[in-house]
């Protein structure tokens, strides 16, 4: 507690968090300059420098990570149509779910229909949705990787947010809620900043670690991953759908009228 005269005042909850979060953004925005990571746009790439930072705990292959990033996505398209396609599904599955729930939800952020319970916003992982001053984020992964990191990552923005992770292909669904995982939060993102405090400053040793960054990503078998796909998607797609609203009912949001 922090003392102010005779009275002592409880720091808020998030400043330790918002400290590191300031000191790991300064970290991104040297570490752009220093190794040339810009858009188009010019602006710093610091999804990836921050992914980079939380993966590698070996600075050689983290120097590696930022000199040699694939600058083109070689991703075959169908991965890309398989994704938003279960996007665009699952919004409009929400949609009719909450408004079973006797909710006025809107999609995407329209403002005209006026006050709303609920915001479905569709987005390029999967969707946001607002409720009750809340958010509930859903991770929508098609495929069988996963990164911890990236979703570390969604809760550095949105610390408060409860995280829904959705592997379609795999038939799994669970949650990550960001107020039990703030000390861990902080812990990782400090652990970045070091890292990437000692990749400015030159304190970098060579590794023989190998970092595939070429790896192709083609279908070579079409009707088999749509299969899977299609097979994953109707099993799970309500398994995603009931754990969104049941954490609207955590925060307040889904109250029958």
């Amino acid at each position: 507690m922090e003392k102010t005269g005779t009275e002592f005042v409880e720091p808020r909850k998030h400043d330790l968090l918002e400290h590191l979060r300031d000191c790991l953004d300064d970290v991104c925005d040297r570490l752009a300059v220093k190794f040339g990571l810009f858009d188009r746009a010019g602006r710093p790439r610091k999804a990836f420098i921050v992914d980079s930072l939380l993966r590698f705990s070996c600075l050689g292959c983290l120097r590696k990570a930022l000199t040699q990033m694939r600058m083109h996505d070689d991703v075959d398209l169908l991965y890309r149509e398989i994704h938003d396609f279960t996007v665009n599904l699952l919004s409009g599955a929400l949609m009719c779910s909450l408004v079973g729930e006797n909710l006025r939800v809107c999609c995407e952020g329209r403002s005209d229909y006026g006050v709303v319970d609920v915001a479905v916003k569709p987005s390029g992982f999967g969707a946001i949705i607002e409720a009750n001053a809340s958010l509930v984020i859903v991770e929508v992964k098609t495929g069988r990787g996963i990164s911890l990191a990236q979703l570390f990552r969604y809760l550095m923005d949105h610390p408060n947010a409860i995280l829904i992770v959705w592997r379609v292909s795999m038939r799994q669904v669970f949650t990550l809620k960001g107020e039990s995982l703030e000390n861990l939060l902080c812990m990782y993102i400090s652990s970045a900043i070091t890292r990437g405090l000692k990749l400015l400053n030159g304190e970098v040793a060579g590794c023989n670690h190998s970092l595939d960054f070429n790896e192709s990503a083609a279908v070579s078998n079409p009707q088999k991953i749509l299969d899977g796909f299609f097979e994953g998607l109707a099993e799970s797609l309500p398994r995603a759908v009931s754990a969104v609203v049941e954490a609207l009912r955590e925060v307040g949001a889904c109250r029958l009228r």
